[in-house]
Formats: structure tokens, sequence, C-alpha cells
């Protein structure tokens, strides 16, 4: 087994340099917020860098960047390329060697970078995800991820009351992915391993990172007291209607395909199509959507075997050592009891269950 990734300093060794990753589209008010909490953090400013994708924006927003914040590191774009490939730029421009991912419709506690360094130092993790709330802090919007065998992910806590930011559990909790909206990462680990799949776009490049870093030996964790407050859903509304869902349902298809080992990948896969069927069939409103999904992940398999191989050559932790961090293996991405007796009984005729034992039980 490999050994953690994440520094493990002294208490008289400085802060370590971060960069801040932003990818913004419009939304002008909500990037300069986002900003301007950044600005407020109790962390040495001359330790943070600022890097801003813009995804072609049409509301002056690079106009704005360059005329009020001339210290942001700006990269453009004339089209919007997604969540995926523009952190993927930051990550290879940054200078810093650590990288944090925030979403431009969130807002940082003062002490949210503190708090994320800390949990990294303290777990020797080489990810580390914020507790991100609403707009409001009263309810939880992610506290780690739980995940479906297809591939299907989820926030833990989503909608619980909030603690305290100073209340509840301290010390950082392992998970098997951060969220995306607000993370913090080695950034030589996050380019090493690959970064954001760029064929993702948007959605689940996340889930999938996060998966490839514990099977490639490196470790995520969430920082209960790194806190964000995420104040609406901003870039969903720029995808066309329906768009969202078709790659929620190509991606996870895509990160099987990848990430269990040989032999339970093929399984997974067909039994995760299988699965995305019964949902067209279940609900027809989904039935468009699911098709693009399952048509585009099989169009992408040729292009994605490759990654697949790079990663289960480099593999060190195996499906078994991983099965538990999913919490909730069982999770029916859609509820109704006749979509969950499809998902058991499929489950069970593609060997899938015996990995997850009594995992027929979560999420019930």
């Amino acid at each position: 087994m490999a050994e953690p990734t994440g520094a493990r300093g002294g208490a008289a060794e400085r802060e370590p340099e971060v960069a801040f990753a932003i990818v913004t589209c419009d939304r002008r008010e909500l990037l300069a917020d986002c900003l301007a909490s950044i600005d407020a953090l109790d962390y040495p400013a001359d330790r943070v860098e600022i890097l801003v994708f813009d995804n072609g924006s049409s509301d002056g927003t690079r106009e704005w960047l360059r005329a009020e914040r001339p210290g942001v590191r700006l990269i453009e774009s004339g089209t919007n390329l997604g969540f995926a490939v523009p952190n993927d730029r930051c990550a290879e421009a940054a200078s810093a060697p650590l990288l944090c991912l925030v979403n431009n419709d969130v807002r940082l506690h003062p002490a949210f970078l503190r708090e994320m360094v800390r949990a990294r130092a303290s777990s020797g993790a080489a990810c580390v995800g914020a507790r991100i709330l609403d707009a409001t802090g009263a309810r939880i919007e992610f506290d780690g991820g739980v995940m479906s065998f297809d591939g299907h992910a989820a926030p833990r806590g989503w909608g619980e009351p909030a603690p305290s930011p100073t209340g509840g559990a301290a010390e950082p909790v392992p998970t098997l992915f951060a969220s995306g909206g607000a993370m913090l990462v080695d950034r030589a680990v996050f380019l090493e391993t690959g970064g954001f799949d760029e064929d993702y776009f948007a959605y689940f490049e996340d889930v999938d990172f996060g998966w490839r870093a514990w099977v490639l030996g490196h470790r995520v964790v969430v920082a209960p007291r790194a806190i964000a407050w995420h104040r609406e859903h901003a870039s969903e509304g720029l995808l066309p209607a329906g768009r969202r869902m078709e790659l929620l349902e190509r991606n996870a298809l895509l990160s099987v395909w990848k990430n269990y080992e040989p032999g339970r990948a093929e399984r997974a896969f067909a039994c995760a199509v299988a699965l995305a069927s019964e949902r067209a069939r279940i609900e027809p409103a989904r039935a468009a959507a699911c098709e693009r999904g399952i048509l585009g992940a099989a169009a992408l398999l040729p292009r994605v075997e490759p990654r697949r191989q790079a990663i289960q050559a480099r593999r060190l932790r195996g499906d078994a050592e991983i099965a538990p961090l999913f919490r909730e293996p069982m999770r029916p991405p859609i509820g109704g009891a006749e979509y969950a007796g499809r998902q058991a009984e499929l489950a069970r005729l593609f060997g899938i269950a015996e990995l997850f034992g009594d995992g027929e039980r979560q999420g019930r």
C-alpha cells in the first residue's frame, strides 16, 4: 500500500501556498461575493493565488475582473467548456502546491481554508472536501459522499440540520469523494492521477476523481469545520433541458467502467446499463436522457479504455477495501418499490451484491 499523501509539518512552518480555481459563466454578482469571501479568509493573503476560468461570459465578467480584480489570473474561453476542462486548465496554470476548487456561487467561512489545510495535514489525505451548507446555513448540502454500485452518487447529509461551525465532529472523516464545489487537493496528485476526466464535461467528475484517488493509493476526507455556503445552483441553468440528466447517466457508466477491478467492471457496467433502461421504462420522462446517456457512454468507451487500463495497471487498493466508502451501495437513484426490487434482482443476477455483503439493506 502506498504511503498516504499529505504534509505533516510542524507548527513553526509557514502555511502552505494555495491556488483557488473558480469556474464561472455570467452571474458576476455571485463571483464577486465568492472573491470577497476569499479576501476575508483567516489565512495569509501572500500565500493565496486566485485563478478564474471564464466560460464565455456575456455579462461583462471578464472586463470587471480586469478592472476591479487585477490580481486575479484570468483564463478565458469563448465557449462554455463545462466544469472538468476549466479546472484541469487551472491546475496546470497554478503555481501553488495546493489547489482549492470552489464554485462561483459559494461563500467561504473565514476559517474555511485554515480548516481545510489542517484536515489535510492531520489526515495525510491528498484531497479534502468541505462541509457545504445552503445559503442560510441552516441545512447541509454536502457532508461527504455516498454512492450506489452503478456509479450514481449523492451528498451525505442532504437537508439535515447543520450543526454550528464549532459544533459536532471536528476531525476529518474518510469519504469516497469530495464535492468539486469546495475541495482542496494536492496539485501534483491531481495532475499525476489525471485530474478531472475531460470527457465528463460536467457532473460526477469529482466522484470519478475521488474513486480513482482511492484506487491509486491516496485518501480523501471531509473536514466538518471547513464551511462553505452554497447560494444557488447557478451553473445548471446554462445547460439545455435534459442535458444534465443525460450527463449524470453517461458519466456514472464511465466511472463504473474505469474504476472497478477487471472482471467486476464488466459485470457492473452491464448491470448499470440494464438499470438505466429500467429507469427509462419506469419513468418515461427520463427515457430520452437515459437512452442518450447509454449511447454516449458506449461511444466514449474506446477513448476511455486507455485511461481504464492505466488506472488498473497502477491499482493499489482493491474493490473490497474501497467498498465500505460507498456507504449506500444499494441506494436507488429513483424512488419506488418497483425499481428497488428490479435493482436488487439485477445486482444478484450480475454478481454485484456479494461485494457489499449486507449492502442490500443500506439506503432503505
